[in-house]
């Protein structure tokens, strides 16, 4: 049987392209409590003015504004305080000038007031008398009916991933149950006759399986459910029967190891062989990831990755993530957003024109400046990546970038903390002498000069 085209290189922006055409899975009901994170699959819009009344946002004294004016500790206003208003009371009287109300945070304001002056400008004088030593404006310490948000009103979007604060608006509106897109699941399979489960000690010739646990937790990281379906011998019967059923059991299926062009790779041609399928790429510009293979199996997504530790996370990130968010309900083709700083290169890195690079680098801190320290490790280095802090993107139209050169270093988590100093900066990461001294140059960078410092 003849295969169908593959392996013709596209660039990273040809390839996000090709995420367009995967949609939304269908919509459920889900409680509020349980919908953090889910995609909204329904705009949500309000039904009632919020406030629904005029309110105090402040523990004081309801009062006409313009009776206030002028005053100061020199030259106090005085009120005479004609009652207060409990929480959850509407109140009755209509205040008239020189008269007040005591009010509490959240309380409705009376007719006649316009404002709430806080108590602690406020002195209580002998029976109901009471002085206030700084004006306010119309409408201060208050919020007016409607000010919020008002009846009919847009507040929340289709294709939104909920926060806590949207759960919270979701409970103002009365709102306990909600329309959202089903979380979609990601079956894994790693492929492989190197491969070993981690709890067993790796023959000679063979090492762990370490992306089935990292792309597990990659999975619910990107808010999906992981479903392990299983360990692919290289044989393409095995292949085949895994990809099926990873088809019978999800919405997405990633295969890694296998993606490349070696006669026991086997991936494109078990994805080929499938009825329905279609290949829409397979190898993208980018380093680490190039042999990553994308296309479809019933109108589902089948990505296969590269086995290389590295070069499977980066690809998961760039493009499994994406088409993940597609799936749940977002309308992007991109990666989530990233926290970035930005920092000083500490060494000069080198790339391949007409390739796009992701370099790890390890960040410190110097008279308050970030300093990026790229760690020249291997893909297939497990390490690596877990001693960096982030990376920086090097486009395709660049041949690398020098020292000193000031950097955006994209994060791989939203916290540093005290971790940052004690766990990355021991100095135990770049022992001399042992694998782990990631900050010396390759052979083919000092060759290029760019393991040197152009300045020196």
């Amino acid at each position: 049987m003849m295969l169908k085209p593959f392996f013709r290189v596209s660039s990273p922006e040809e390839a996000k392209n090709q995420l367009a055409q995967f949609m939304a899975l269908e919509a459920e009901s889900t409680g509020i409590d349980e919908a953090i994170f889910r995609v909204l699959a329904k705009s949500i819009k309000a039904d009632q003015d919020s406030p629904p009344f005029d309110r105090s946002i402040m523990d004081g004294f309801a009062v006409k504004s313009t009776d206030t004016f002028g005053s100061s500790e020199s030259s106090p206003s005085l009120f005479n305080v004609v009652g207060e208003i409990s929480m959850g009371e509407v109140p009755r009287i209509k205040i008239q000038r020189g008269e007040s109300l005591r009010i509490w945070t959240g309380g409705a304001m009376p007719q006649g007031a316009d404002a709430v002056v806080m108590v602690e400008h406020t002195h209580d004088l002998a029976g109901n008398a009471m002085e206030v030593v700084k004006a306010v404006a119309p409408f201060d310490n208050m919020v007016r009916k409607g000010e919020d948000y008002k009846k009919g009103e847009e507040l929340l979007q289709r294709g939104l991933r909920l926060r806590s604060q949207d759960i919270g608006l979701l409970a103002s509106l009365g709102t306990n149950k909600v329309e959202v897109y089903i979380r979609p699941k990601v079956a894994l399979i790693s492929s492989g006759d190197e491969i070993t489960a981690v709890e067993d000690v790796p023959p000679p010739g063979c090492v762990r399986d370490v992306n089935r646990h990292s792309l597990f937790a990659g999975v619910r990281e990107a808010f999906a459910e992981p479903k392990w379906i299983g360990l692919a011998a290289d044989t393409l019967k095995s292949v085949r029967s895994m990809l099926r059923s990873g088809l019978e059991q999800a919405d997405i299926v990633v295969i890694s190891g296998g993606s490349s062009m070696g006669s026991r790779d086997y991936v494109i041609q078990a994805i080929s062989e499938e009825p329905t399928s279609r290949i829409l790429l397979h190898g993208v510009s980018m380093s680490p990831g190039k042999p990553i293979i994308i296309g479809t199996v019933e109108s589902k997504p089948v990505i296969g990755l590269p086995g290389h530790p590295i070069s499977a996370l980066v690809c998961f990130d760039q493009f499994v993530v994406p088409i993940i968010r597609r799936l749940a309900g977002e309308d992007t083709c991109e990666p989530f957003l990233r926290p970035c700083v930005q920092a000083f290169l500490t060494r000069n890195v080198s790339s391949k024109e007409g390739r796009q690079d992701f370099v790890r680098v390890r960040l410190s801190v110097n008279g308050g400046e970030f300093y990026a320290t790229p760690l020249l490790a291997k893909s297939g280095m497990v390490s690596a990546m877990s001693r960096t802090h982030g990376f920086v993107k090097i486009p395709m139209d660049c041949e690398g970038f020098y020292k000193d050169r000031k950097v955006n270093v994209y994060l791989f988590s939203n916290w540093l903390g005290g971790n940052f100093e004690k766990e990355y900066f021991s100095g135990n990461e770049t022992a001399k002498g042992s694998p782990g001294n990631f900050d010396e140059a390759s052979r083919q960078e000092q060759l290029s000069g760019f393991g040197k410092n152009p300045h020196s």
